[in-house]
């Protein structure tokens, strides 16, 4: 659901009128990310921009600093300049692991994978995202549709209001989630939210079978932590399921578990402010539903510690 492009700093800085209609094709909630290519991607841009009034530049500026935030990713891709100029390199890394597409302003080569800048609109095969879609309710399939955004975030969280450790296919799907944060962002910090149900295992009840619960959940190394919460009288519904990150997030329908690919799920993108909202609302101190202590950390041996 999410497609890197690679964005040619010289095609997309030195024209304002490019520049805002681009940057406003992506973010994580338009399904489209802006690769951080080279690493030095943002001083290239404003470069590129010195054409610019002031007062263009000075807007520029601030509109890179904001897609620091949900727009532009960082991915680790190498970039040789004896390979050439920046649509050379381009194309090379494409060849070794593509992007979605390359924006450059211009294509001498006539290659299929470059979009020329003044071309990139929606109307372009290429430009093509779509923000939800029907998911089989498959592990490998859920997987697939929530990866690139497990890829990126400082937090990442869970919410399920049925989460449930003791379900073998509960089991098999958040083990196989957390294993992708564990590979592509290790450094994240995850977190499972559920609701409070008065006739089943809350945390205080969990704590003490975390070892046998969460050891095949949890990958060696890995640490989640767990929340309960319950719902406030003529307060908000806890029923959604989510998957939200501080880059963004994706609404998952009918939920994580993997009942088999019979059934799909639809699976959407969520507007970055809405899904910021969302995860405010599941901090410790926030006020939309009541916690039920204890907040646990349970690491990939079962050791539990509260928080």
């Amino acid at each position: 659901m999410l497609q890197e492009y690679a964005v040619e700093p010289a095609a997309i800085g030195s024209d304002w009128q490019t520049f805002r209609y681009l940057i406003e094709k992506f973010g994580f909630d338009q399904g489209r990310l802006i690769s951080q290519f080279p690493k030095h991607w943002f001083r290239e841009v404003y470069q590129a921009a010195g054409g610019l009034s002031d007062l263009q530049k000075k807007r520029v500026e601030e509109a890179l600093n904001e897609a620091k935030k949900n727009k532009v990713v960082r991915t680790g891709r190498p970039y040789n300049p004896d390979l050439g100029g920046w649509l050379d390199n381009a194309l090379a890394e494409h060849g070794r692991e593509p992007f979605h597409a390359i924006i450059a302003a211009a294509n001498p080569g006539g290659d299929a994978c470059v979009v020329c800048s003044d071309e990139a609109d929606d109307g372009h095969a290429l430009m093509a995202c779509a923000r939800e879609r029907a998911v089989p309710r498959d592990v490998e399939s859920l997987a697939a549709a929530l990866q690139g955004m497990l890829r990126f975030g400082a937090r990442v969280v869970f919410v399920d209001p049925f989460f449930d450790p003791y379900k073998a296919l509960h089991k098999r799907v958040f083990l196989r989630l957390l294993t992708i944060v564990k590979d592509l962002n290790p450094r994240a910090e995850c977190e499972i939210h559920y609701r409070y149900h008065a006739n089943k295992p809350d945390n205080a009840d969990l704590e003490g079978e975390a070892a046998a619960l969460f050891g095949d959940i949890i990958p060696a190394g890995m640490a989640v932590t767990l929340y309960c919460w319950k719902e406030r009288d003529g307060g908000e519904d806890f029923h959604a399921r989510y998957l939200l990150t501080d880059k963004g997030g994706i609404r998952v329908d009918a939920g994580f578990e993997p009942v088999g690919d019979h059934q799909n799920t639809d699976v959407s993108l969520m507007d970055f402010d809405l899904s910021q909202m969302r995860l405010a609302a599941l901090a410790r101190n926030a006020t939309e539903y009541e916690l039920v202590g204890p907040v646990l950390r349970i690491s990939a041996g079962g050791e539990v510690a509260h928080v």
